[in-house]
């Protein structure tokens, strides 16, 4: 099973873009956009191993600037 998730980010005013930037980095990143709400951004993360997987959530937890967040986690087929 392939692990995909989606992690919502509530992050501190006026990191966005350079958050957004950083993130798009991390391998397993699908796709990262801004949002207009409590969170300000939404990234999806895919992987071809749990591991993998759970390596590019910490390392977007590391980056700094984050309030707080929010992650889905599903498998597919």
């Amino acid at each position: 099973m392939i692990p995909i998730g989606f992690m919502f980010i509530e992050c501190v005013e006026g990191s966005q873009n350079d958050l957004l930037q950083r993130i798009k980095e991390i391998p397993g990143v699908s796709y990262a956009y801004k949002l207009d709400k409590t969170y300000n951004l939404v990234v999806k993360v895919e992987s071809d191993s749990v591991d993998k997987f759970a390596l590019a959530i910490a390392q977007i937890r590391k980056l700094g600037n984050l309030l707080n967040t929010d992650t889905m986690v599903g498998f597919k087929g």
